[in-house]
This record gives structure tokens, sequence and C-alpha cells, in this order.
């Protein structure tokens, strides 16, 4: 598992859920925090760039965290386009940027190890995304870049900031958790251009998430697009026989795009930071043509499905 550690780049954040809905000054949990990315098809990068986290705790506490706690060196070098990160008078770096792009399926970026937190429940965590402001050579600080066209295009995100889910934090506890960005549902091109949004931004316990990954055939989509190079492959709870598209009332919990050797024409999938229960795999021959946002746009979907995966501690591997 690809991993690199961001040292202080939030001394608050996300901890272990379930806990005690009352607080404690003087308890505080252990916890730790990575970042992974469910990648979205289309675009080669998409660096996201943040100079504050702010928490707020249900005691009406708010604690927040800015540039002098982040790591400017850690920053992806492939988002500062070849410039440096402008700092303040003492030196200190204005944002930190990460490209989601470079972190998928097991591999995640680990910002935070063992931090000391206040117990109790927190409502809300924000996240200060910079959506204004460019390097020196015109480069958006928070930018995407285009597979097919290498264009570089700035990202919006709805008010600066992501509003993302409450929390628990439990006392004399150590948790450790990944924030998954499932950028095929929260990235989002429209008129507007593209914009980041909460939505599909999931917070999940390592010790309760496995990894599914498998192999297609390059005959699977024979009887549909004929090719396997569109093919994605969903995610659904088992818990609805209904196997909707993005954006529909029965959606996947999530979906990755079928990585294709070009010497066999079979393909490869893996999808990373699933929390444990039972499943339904769908192999969609036609996936880029799902908008993430509107439901009813019409899956080929191949059949069987593979309905009633039980996924735990060991993982599953499944073929198409």
């Amino acid at each position: 598992m690809k991993k690199a550690v961001i040292v202080g780049l939030v001394s608050a954040a996300l901890a272990g859920c379930g806990g005690s809905d009352s607080s404690d000054s003087n308890s505080t949990g252990t916890f730790s925090l990575a970042f992974s990315d469910a990648p979205v098809d289309g675009l080669e990068r998409v660096c996201v760039a943040f100079d504050q986290i702010s928490v707020h705790h249900a005691n009406g506490g708010e604690s927040s965290w800015g540039t002098t706690s982040f790591a400017a060196d850690q920053s992806s070098p492939e988002c500062v386009a070849g410039m440096t990160i402008p700092s303040d008078s003492n030196g200190n770096p204005d944002f930190m940027v990460i490209n989601l792009m470079a972190y998928q399926g097991n591999d995640s970026l680990q910002v935070l190890s063992d931090e000391l937190m206040e117990s109790g429940k927190y409502t809300q965590m924000r996240l200060s995304v910079l959506e204004k402001g460019t390097y020196s050579n015109g480069t958006p600080y928070s930018h995407v870049e285009e597979t097919d066209t290498g264009n570089v295009e700035g990202i919006r995100v709805p008010s600066g900031e992501l509003k993302l889910d409450g929390f628990d934090v439990v006392a004399d506890a150590t948790q450790a958790y990944t924030l998954e960005f499932d950028l095929r549902k929260s990235m989002v091109q429209n008129a507007n251009g593209y914009q980041l949004k909460p939505r599909g931004v999931r917070l999940v316990n390592n010790e309760s998430v496995a990894a599914i990954d498998g192999t297609v055939s390059s005959t699977a989509c024979n009887d549909y697009t004929n090719n396997i190079n569109d093919a994605f492959v969903y995610v659904y709870p088992a818990s609805t026989d209904d196997h909707g598209d993005l954006g529909s009332e029965f959606e996947p919990y999530t979906s990755v795009a079928v990585d294709v050797d070009p010497s066999t024409d079979d393909g490869t999938f893996d999808v990373g930071y699933v929390p444990f229960g039972t499943y339904d795999l769908a192999l969609v021959c036609n996936g880029s043509e799902d908008h993430p946002e509107i439901g009813g746009d019409q899956l080929e979907i191949a059949d069987p499905i593979q309905q009633d995966l039980i996924l735990s501690t060991t993982g599953l591997t499944v073929s198409f």
C-alpha cells in the first residue's frame, strides 16, 4: 500500500464512530487519518489545495488548523506545476495541495498519526478549499487535468469549503480512518466547469473495510458494447434488488473503471476501502455514459450480476 506521511496536517479531524455522545474535556482518544480516492474517468489528475480544516464540537467548541500545521514538502509536486507554493512572512506555506488521483484503490496518503483529540461528539468538519488564485504560470491552485485534451481547468467548491458529516471521538481508544473521495460522485462537470462536492466523500474505519478485486474477460461485453474499454464494475449494497445508475435512487455504493491490458484485451479492477458487508457486483459495459448526478441513464449491465457476495477481512476476488 503506497503511503506518504504528512506530519501535523490536521490536529483535529475524524475519529471513531459509535462512541459516547457526551464530552469530557479531561478525556482524549487517539486516532489516525488517511486520504484515498476512488478515481474518476477522463481526468489525469485532481489537485485540491486547502488552507484550513475546522471542526465543531457538540459542546459549542470550535477548533481550526491552518497553514502553520501543514508540511509543504509533502504537497504533490505534479500539482505545483514546477512553481512554488506561496508563503507568509514567516516562511509558512499558504496552503497544502494533494493530487487525489495518486492514491487509488488500496493506496492511501497518511495525513494523521496517533493524534490526541477531546472525546465526545463533533457535529461537523469543514475543509476550506482554494477555488481562486493561480501560480505564476496561470495554473489554478485547485485544478484538474483532462486525460484526452491535456487541458487544465480550475475546480469550484460551493461556498469554498467541503462540509462533511459529524463524528464521535471515543476516549481511551485508538482508531484509524480513511477519508475516501469517490470522485465519480463528488467531481461534477457542468456549465459552470468542474465542481467538487461533499457527495461521495465518506469516512471508513480501517478496521472494518476490505478490498474487492478481480478480472474481466475480453469477451464479457460482447453482447453489449462488444468491448470492455468502457467497462466499469459497480458495487451495490445487497439489501436492494434494484441496480441503478449514478444519481438514481438505487445508485451504487461505489464504482471503478476496468483497467484493460492491451496485450491480452482482458481487464482487472481494484476497489479499496469498502466496509464489511454483503454486496452485489455488476459489470457495466458503458460506464462513461453514466452522469454522476442525473439518474435515468441506460446502463448496459452484463449478465449475470454477482449477487450476495460477503466482504470480510479476507476481501473478495471476483471474475466476470
